[in-house]
């Protein structure tokens, strides 16, 4: 979902800097993630949450060694073993940058893209466009 994030560490600019993100994330991006959660046969995806938010700009770019280790952090973080069955959830993030979603989905045509443990899915970036949220928040 789109929030707020003043804990930053660079002074770059957010990508999107909306007042009332909530009418966006209502009416834009939870029908979206819905829509293409049940075309992938995916009945309890999460996002990830909001306060483990985070940035390529929060990170030293010389060295990417800590961005890698904190993002694979918060997607096999809900691994666990409930009476002897491992259950792996399905986090996701809404990315504003078509570069991070170089597939289509068949049915609905959300663009988005996947990182595997195995053969099983366990995080997905699920594409908006800018032009999309702008087209939301004139309604």
């Amino acid at each position: 979902m789109l929030e707020t994030k003043l804990t930053a560490k660079s002074d770059f600019v957010a990508y999107l800097g909306i007042k009332n993100y909530e009418k966006v994330n209502e009416n834009l991006i939870k029908p979206t993630v819905i829509k293409f959660f049940t075309a992938q046969k995916i009945t309890n995806p999460k996002p990830i949450e909001e306060s483990a938010s985070f940035a390529d700009l929060d990170f030293d770019r010389k060295n990417f060694d800590d961005f890698f280790g904190h993002f694979y952090d918060f997607i096999i973080d809900g691994i666990h073993k409930t009476n002897g069955k491992v259950e792996i959830p399905v986090t996701y993030c809404i990315t504003l940058d078509e570069t991070n979603c170089s597939k289509t989905c068949e049915i609905t045509k959300i663009r988005y893209d996947e990182i595997l443990l195995y053969d099983q899915p366990v995080f997905y970036f699920i594409y908006i466009d800018i032009k999309e949220v702008f087209a939301c928040l004139r309604k």
